[in-house]
């Protein structure tokens, strides 16, 4: 079975934990080194000795090279210029190196210029090009360590700090803590993480002023102007907090906090035709939660919250296409690192922008909360608004109490009571509208009241209901309508009227390009004309009424047929079955 590549968390973890190990074993030796230094014979003091003694330090060997072994197994392994003790149990050496064979007879290698141990307190330091070297390719370079409260702390105080592991990171900083009781882990000033130029696997780097390993909790803390990368995608926020997995190979949660920004690429190419670039998602927000999977590899689940009155953003860009959702909280599910579905509460805010395409315009909606879908490659792909619901274009402007959008298709559906839909040549009430923006179709049903404005552009321009003022209104249970090139169905129990002109008809069509009305299913009309008609004469210029006479000029003509067509090239209104005509007086 092949080996499972490690995680970025599980060679940083370990590479902690070998500085742990030798930081002990150098402890242990350095104290087993000063037992053996009371054990050496007491020589003849000479002259050089005795300087030396009368400024505190006696001098127990030169140019030494001590090994120690169990079972002709070597263990331990010390050697350096010379070795000086005092009279308060401080041991001295120049120029020291210390080689420990842990059981499995891997080797720990620590030298310096200078050290000095305490072999009553376990306290001391190495100073002067300080060198680490472990198993696995660890390494450790600094200016000095320092061994304090009686070797419980081990501090590295002075830059650089420089930890390499394994060929393929390297760890930089001011200063480095290790406390051995609590287990803990500390960083501190300029910390930097990174792979190797040319590791195998995708770049990866943090940044920060401080990191925090507290072991027993397996709590990372990442804090000051944090950053954390991997390839393309990066997190930036002033805090940066993780649960480790039990086996500290993997995280089970993350949380960063206050100024949270980041992005990521997705790994799946886009759809046909959504462009050649992968969907890049962008994301905002004063704190971020995510929970892994078990094992730690996968975000399963993420929670983005803005800060106090403000909006928190997830934004994806992809073929040509950027879409916004701005909101007080999101709840996302995420599937292969990839975002699939999110709620969005607090005041919801959509906008779409088609970039290098004008003549799409931006799409932007509201709602007080609401539920998104993402396609596989994390573009923003539907979204279903509930509350006070409100839908812009170029062309029309649809408000309800709910809302959903496929941004996909280009298609709104909107429920409401009613739903109103604006645009400049009308306006549409209904229980329920649906909108195609490619279209620009627009289909009302559940009971239908329009109100057609600009009627000069319509199919109703040369009609008695084109005549006159203000807008026509009409009614019906569903209706059909297109705003370029204008058409329009209106069914079941049509109304429309515009002034005392009145139509009634199961369905009524017009068709501006076709330049035709119809009326179908059994007509009624209502008609005030212009002045006297004879309906059984050819049409002639009408006279003026004789002064006295009672004679009605516009008396109203009411006409039933089964069907009505007006076309505007010949200016007639044609009726067909069962007409029936009647004008009073």
């Amino acid at each position: 079975m092949a080996r499972k590549p490690r995680t970025f968390i599980s060679t940083f973890r370990k590479l902690l934990l070998l500085a742990l190990v030798l930081t002990v074993l150098v402890v242990g030796g350095l104290f087993w080194f000063g037992r053996a230094g009371q054990q050496q014979p007491r020589r003849e003091v000479g002259e050089e000795e005795a300087r030396q003694t009368r400024q505190g330090t006696t001098l127990i060997g030169e140019d030494f090279d001590y090994t120690f072994t169990e079972r002709e197994k070597p263990i331990f392994r010390i050697r350096g210029e010379s070795v000086r003790a005092d009279a308060k149990g401080v041991v001295y050496l120049n120029e020291v190196g210390v080689t420990i064979n842990d059981k499995q007879g891997r080797p720990y290698h620590v030298e310096s210029r200078r050290a000095s141990f305490h072999r009553e307190t376990n306290e001391g330091l190495l100073q002067g090009s300080v060198f680490l070297r472990g198993p696995e390719g660890l390494e450790l370079r600094t200016a000095r360590l320092d061994l304090k409260r009686k070797g419980q702390l081990l501090v590295a105080p002075r830059e650089p700090v420089e930890i390499r592991y394994g060929g393929k990171y390297i760890v930089t900083s001011s200063r480095l803590e290790v406390d051995l009781p609590q287990d803990m882990y500390l960083l501190q000033g300029g910390v930097r993480v990174r792979t190797v130029p040319g590791a195998p696997g995708e770049p990866a780097s943090l940044r920060s002023q401080r990191l925090v390993y507290e072991r027993p909790q397996r709590w990372l803390r990442v804090e000051g102007d944090s950053e954390l990368r991997k390839g393309s995608d990066w997190l930036k926020a002033r805090r940066i907090t993780a649960k480790l997995t039990p086996d500290e190979a993997g995280i089970n949660f993350v949380r960063a906090f206050w100024g949270v920004t980041g992005q990521t690429r997705a790994r799946m190419a886009a759809p046909a035709g959504g462009g050649a670039q992968p969907t890049v998602v962008s994301f905002s927000g004063k704190d971020l939660a995510a929970v892994l999977e078990p094992e730690g590899k996968e975000i399963r689940r993420m929670d983005l919250d803005a800060e106090n009155k403000g909006k928190a953003v997830i934004e994806s860009t992809g073929g040509g296409l950027t879409r916004t959702m701005r909101a007080s909280r999101f709840e996302g599910l995420l599937a292969q690192g990839v975002l699939t579905s999110a709620q969005a509460l607090g005041g919801v805010e959509i906008r779409e922008v088609a970039r290098g395409r004008r003549e799409e315009g931006t799409r932007e909606a509201e709602g007080k909360r609401a539920e998104a879908a993402f396609r596989p490659d994390g573009q923003l792909a539907s979204v279903d608004l509930i509350g006070d619901v409100t839908y812009k274009d170029p062309q029309v402007t649809a408000n309800g109490t709910r809302g959903s959008l496929d941004l996909e298709a280009g298609r709104g559906e909107f429920m409401g009571n009613p739903v109103t839909m604006t645009s400049e040549r009308g306006r549409v009430r209904a229980p329920r509208v649906v909108y195609n923006t490619d279209t620009q179709i627009v289909q009302a049903r559940g009971g239908v009241r329009a109100t057609l404005e600009r009627v000069s552009e319509t199919a109703l321009a040369g009609t008695p209901l084109g005549d006159g003022e203000g807008p026509v209104m009409v009614e019906s249970q569903e209706a059909f309508w297109k705003a370029e090139p204008s058409s329009f169905i209106f069914r079941g129990d049509v109304r429309a009227w515009r002034g005392e002109n009145l139509l009634l008809a199961p369905e009524l069509r017009g068709d501006r390009t076709a330049e035709t009305l119809v009326a179908t299913g059994g007509v009624k009309t209502r008609w005030i004309p212009a002045s006297d008609v004879d309906l059984g004469a050819e049409p002639k210029p009408a006279a003026k009424p004789k002064a006295g006479s009672t004679q009605t000029s516009r008396a109203p003509i009411e006409v039933t047929a089964s069907e009505m067509t007006y076309r505007q090239g010949t200016g007639v209104l044609i009726y067909t079955g069962n007409v029936r005509v009647n004008q009073e007086a």
